[in-house]
This record gives C-alpha cells, structure tokens and sequence, in this order.
C-alpha cells in the first residue's frame, strides 16, 4: 500500500513562527564578530524543528534508525521504501543502527588541504599562489593553510537504493538591526566565505546542494543581503552541479520541508527555487 505524504503539523508550524520572528539582542560596543551567542539560540529552534519533522515522518510511517555522523553527530536515518533521509538529531540520541553508512556523504568539515588537492593540486597552488618571498614562499606555502578547515553547520543527505542523490549543506545565519530599521552589517562575512567553500565542495559528490536557513531580519529590516543571495542562486542555475536556497520566512522553511516529505513519501525529485 503506497504510503501518504504526511503534512507538516501545528508543530513545527509554531516552531517556524518562532524562528521567523527570532531577533538577536542589539549589537554592543567593543564586541567583536562572533563574541557572541545569539546564533546558538537560533541554533537550537532549529535542532527542535528537525526532531518535529523526524516525528512527522515517522507518523507518516517512515522507518526511523539513528546513525552515527563525523565525530560526535548524530542523524536521524528516515526510511521509505528504498529512499532515506538524513536529517540531524541531537547528539546525545543513542545510535541504534551502527552497521548504516558513515561515508563521506555525512561530512561538514573539509580540509584545506584535501580541496587544493582536487584543485588546482598543491603543486600547481605553489607554481600559481605562492609569493615570491617571505616565510610561506615557494615550497613553504602548503604550509600556509595545512591542518585548516572549513566548517558547515550541519548536512542533509537524500540516499536511494544505498545511492547518493542529493547532499544539501546547511548554514543557518541570523540577522539583527541594532537601530531597528537596517540589518546589522557585519554579521555576514562568513557566509560569504561559505558560498565561495560551497562552490569547491560541492564538485566531491554527484549533486551537493547549499540551504541558508536564517531567522525573519533578513526581510524585516533594509539589507543588501537578502535579494544579492538570491541572485547569485540564480545565476548558479546556470550550472546543473550547483543549487542554492535561502529560506527566512515559515513560508520558506515549510516549502523545503514539505519538499523533503514529497522526495521520501513519493519520490518526488527535489527542485530549487528562488524569491520570485
């Protein structure tokens, strides 16, 4: 008997009203980018809505296994006919499927040194990137950056048949207006970076997707930042290997739910979309 759909309930409904109105404390003189912990609180509304969406799909009938990620995290494995899911759960969750896949497919965390090496390769970095002096010159510049990594906030996976057919990164950001009428400018510089990471990390796997999940202030208060993301996701979708999505409204947040559903209830492929 074909299994259907379940619908997002009042749940996680509230705890996407909750994320959307989420404001962050003004920002405080001689405090540094990043000093701060607001994201950790946004963070944890966020952690509560994958544990709703585990329990929507598993009253829906989807089988549910917790499986052991990249060092401490852990995953809720969803399980529909041959499709899974891989959603994030807390880490104190006891794993109850250890023999399930723990590949690179759970990753967050990518070496410096592991992307130069796909491209353009250590020695052409050297021959192209290096500087002509200084302590990292010429053969010493590996050195500049080996050991360093670059961190994402957590991952999606979608698996069919023990096949791999989406990674989606995920970035979760929040936004604040100190004076209550334009965004705070410099909470952002990361996520710029991020992108930029994205692009390279996502050349590893058949489809790797980046999602921004981020609280209401990116569309309550004046910014650059909102409609510049969705142009350059835009623009991607000239490149088959890449798809951005930002989603800062429950509008927003419900539809990548609802698409996730739709792709391990139904098979129904995931699509990007933009503002429009």
């Amino acid at each position: 008997m074909r299994m259907v759909t379940p619908k997002l309930d009042h749940e996680i409904n509230q705890l996407c009203r909750e994320m959307e109105g989420f404001e962050a404390a003004a920002s405080v003189a001689n405090t540094g980018t990043g000093a701060r912990r607001e994201g950790k609180q946004f963070e944890q509304w966020v952690a509560r809505l994958w544990r709703a969406f585990r329990r929507a799909a598993e009253a829906g009938g989807a089988q549910a296994e917790v499986v052991a990620g990249v060092g401490a995290r852990r995953y809720a494995k969803l399980t529909v006919e041959t499709r899974s899911i891989f959603v994030p759960t807390w880490k104190e969750d006891p794993v109850t499927d250890p023999n399930a896949e723990r590949s690179r497919w759970l990753e967050v965390a990518f070496g410096v040194s592991d992307l130069i090496g796909a491209f353009p390769t250590e020695a052409e970095a050297i021959r192209q990137y290096a500087p002509q002096t200084g302590f990292y010159a010429g053969a010493n510049y590996p050195a500049l950056y080996n050991g360093l990594t670059t961190k994402f906030d957590d991952t999606v996976v979608l698996v069919d048949g023990h096949v791999l057919r989406e990674k989606i990164l995920l970035e979760y950001k929040t936004a604040k207006s100190s004076a209550g009428r334009q965004v705070d400018g410099n909470a952002h510089e990361r996520l710029s970076f991020q992108i930029m990471q994205y692009l390279e990390v996502a050349t590893r796997y058949t489809k790797c997707s980046l999602m921004v999940i981020a609280n209401g202030a990116f569309v309550r208060y004046r910014n650059k930042y909102h409609v510049n993301f969705h142009v350059q996701a835009d623009r991607l979708t000239n490149f088959g290997w890449f798809s951005m999505q930002h989603a800062c409204t429950v509008a927003e947040y419900t539809r990548f739910l609802t698409g996730l559903l739709a792709w391990l209830f139904e098979g129904t492929p995931r699509v990007g979309w933009s503002a429009r």
